[in-house]
């Protein structure tokens, strides 16, 4: 198997409608989260004017190094400034959880946190967005 490169390593960005994907792993640097957030920006520029979703897996992720702290606000700040408005968040340890929550802005009845891919399609779905856990599940291998 050909190994995978640095970034692929380290986060996937997938846009499917108007739903973000976003794979985190290992350790974030600064340098990791600028370049993450100018590339949601880039993939989102042409739903950023409707409502739009935000699945965020983090299950190996392992966090941000402090330096690049801040620079994760400012991803959760542009995103909501920019039609963000619900966000599940797949995530291994109440850790993580803490976490995003220190971090997001959103209320229980925007942001979901859970283990389970399966829970990923029911509620976003039950918030109006068209999302296929077979689609995505195709897009991101």
């Amino acid at each position: 198997m050909p190994p995978r490169d640095k970034k692929q390593n380290l986060y996937q960005l997938h846009l499917l409608g108007n739903v973000l994907y976003v794979e985190m792993n290992n350790v974030w640097s600064k340098g990791t989260v600028k370049k993450v957030l100018a590339e949601t920006q880039e993939l989102v520029d042409g739903i950023k004017h409707q409502p739009w979703a935000a699945v965020v897996d983090i299950r190996n992720w392992i966090m941000p190094t402090f330096e690049a702290f801040e620079g994760f606000q400012l991803i959760y700040d542009w995103c909501a400034a920019n039609n963000q408005t619900h966000e599940v968040t797949l995530c291994r340890f109440e850790m993580q959880t803490r976490f995003i929550g220190d971090v997001s802005n959103y209320d229980e009845e925007h942001q979901f946190y859970t283990q389970s891919t399966e829970d990923v399609e029911q509620w976003l779905v039950n918030k109006g967005f068209t999302f296929s856990l077979k689609e995505w599940q195709q897009t991101v291998q």
